[in-house]
């Protein structure tokens, strides 16, 4: 939460994608992401201007080489602030999505992925938080990642450290 909140502030416009990884015939769990937004998204009719595409897999092969050819990945995106998320059990639901537990987003359905992306549109910048490890903090002015960098630089994972500190 404490990133999170440094990243976007009340006003900020912002989009919440839900990028679901599935192979091209999977019909059901295309539409899983959809319950992030019921779930997460205050206001039923904000929900109603939800966007999704489908696109080629955003990845090309796994770690072990194998071919994403029969992917796609399903994004859904909608624009909104940060008061009309419920952001922290949405938060709590990521860092859990590698554990039996019942705020699973992708319930028994390990092959398959899903990547939550908070966009501070107003501010140009991307929060990701990937798992119970850690998350990703992105911006295209890096003026913007210093107060960042400077109250939490003991956060920083150490294989990641030496490039950050040449940026």
């Amino acid at each position: 939460n404490g990133i999170f909140n440094k990243v976007f502030h009340d006003n900020d416009e912002m989009l919440l994608v839900a990028d679901i990884h599935c192979e091209k015939n999977d019909t059901f769990l295309q539409k899983r992401p959809t319950k992030v937004y019921q779930k997460y998204i205050k206001n039923k009719e904000l929900r109603r201007k939800l966007q999704h595409k489908v696109l080629p897999s955003v990845f090309l092969e796994d770690e072990d080489g194998e071919d994403y050819e029969e992917m796609v990945t399903h994004r859904f995106a909608l624009s909104c602030e940060k008061s009309d998320i419920r952001y922290k059990p949405l938060l709590t639901a990521i860092s859990y999505e590698d554990f039996p537990h019942p705020s699973q987003i992708l319930k028994g359905f390990p092959r398959n992925g899903v990547d939550i992306y908070f966009i501070n549109v107003s501010r140009k910048m991307i929060y990701h938080l990937y798992d119970d490890r850690g998350c990703d903090v992105i911006a295209s002015n890096k003026e913007d990642l210093h107060s960042l960098y400077e109250e939490l630089n003991d956060w920083i994972l150490d294989y990641d450290r030496e490039q950050i500190d040449k940026i």
